[in-house]
């Protein structure tokens, strides 16, 4: 006899995940506002412990070299399997990159920011193994719930090992936007299940063309996330800019950044242009179904707050408030446009089912 799956447990668990995820970017979003990625100059412990120093009187007085030297035989490690793979330049900026050796003293508030970051990356871990631990209810009902979760597990196992390089090589810039892209993966696998485990009760969001507003929120898609990546090159220029100028000059930073934040500015226009256009498609599409509305509404608010706090962060020398919540915007809309994608791909999946049947 098939035993049913735990939906409800499994729902609500896949709900609190995803919600821990977004907190997660959020808090990794200050930590890169602060400037405390490297608090912790060693991986997964801080500072040798599991538990991390208050004061400097703590550590050793030769701390700052022996974790420098640690990190370097890692790096080592990591550039000869890279230059292995057919990356001698990448393998090159690994060993002797700007930056690379520099040793880093302790610091209370960016130690313990950072130390934070990494407690809520373990929350989330935990919460992944949950749902892939209740996904196996699934296993004879519907194999691609348990799949996918374990898929999930692996993404964010192999996450927390970029985690531990992108401490290494000392925030090698391309290692903190490619740390990035995986949480934007974790968070589609995630919304898949979700899409996967209710569709039974997504109904309403159905176009008169379905076809052409799922193609029309592909390219929405598409073109977010090529202004988050541009987002995340922007992101780099600062953090070169806030060691070059320094905070004495942070009101310069911005001219400074060069031709990527003004293609990364004047294409937020085209963006708002598009998805205006995509909202009136999607509100044709849409009959009776709450959510539905809660969500094409909620894209086209976090579109605009998105170009505003963007606005703000141009005008204002980048303050360290809202550079975080810059990015969980980000991310928050590209989670909506692919939950609406699926939405209306297992609309059109059961329509056809139907139609044929």
């Amino acid at each position: 006899m098939t035993k049913e799956p735990k939906q409800g447990l499994f729902i609500k668990f896949n709900s609190i995940t995803i919600i821990a995820v977004y907190f997660l970017i959020l808090v990794g979003g200050i930590v890169r506002s602060t400037g405390s990625g490297m608090g912790c100059p060693d991986w997964p412990k801080c500072f040798g412990s599991y538990i991390p120093p208050t004061t400097e009187s703590e550590l050793p007085e030769d701390y700052k070299a022996r974790y420098a030297e640690k990190r370097m035989q890692k790096n080592d490690r990591l550039a000869s399997l890279v230059q292995v793979l057919g990356f001698p330049g990448l393998a090159h900026d690994i060993r002797k990159g700007k930056n690379v050796e520099e040793a880093h003293g302790f610091n209370f508030a960016r130690t313990w920011t950072e130390y934070i970051n990494r407690l809520v990356g373990v929350a989330v871990g935990f919460l992944i193994i949950i749902c892939t631990v209740l996904s196996y209810s699934y296993i004879h009902t519907n194999k691609k719930v348990f799949f996918l979760s374990v898929a999930a597990l692996l993404l964010v196992i192999f996450q927390g090992w970029i985690g531990s390089l992108v401490v290494s090589t000392n925030l090698l810039p391309g290692m903190i936007t490619f740390h990035m892209i995986l949480a934007i993966g974790l968070i589609a696998l995630l919304l898949k299940v979700r899409v996967i485990v209710t569709k039974d009760r997504l109904q309403g969001l159905l176009s008169y063309k379905p076809y052409k507003v799922r193609r029309l929120l592909v390219v929405c898609m598409l073109l977010f996330f090529a202004q988050i990546v541009m987002g995340t090159q922007v992101r780099e220029a600062i953090d070169t800019l806030a060691t070059t100028l320094g905070e004495d000059l942070r009101f310069s930073w911005v001219e400074n950044l060069g031709i990527i934040f003004y293609m990364h500015r004047s294409y937020s226009l085209i963006l708002l242009v598009i998805h205006g256009y995509l909202i009136y498609r999607l509100t044709k599409s849409i009959k009776d179904f709450k959510t539905s509305k809660v969500l094409v509404w909620g894209l086209l608010i976090l579109v605009i707050l998105e170009i505003l706090t963007g606005t703000v962060l141009a005008k204002y020398a980048l303050p360290y408030i809202l550079q975080p919540v810059h990015l969980l915007l980000a991310l928050m809309i590209f989670g909506i446009q692919y939950f609406l994608y699926l939405i209306i791909k297992e609309k059109e999946i059961s329509t056809n089912e139907l139609a044929n049947g």
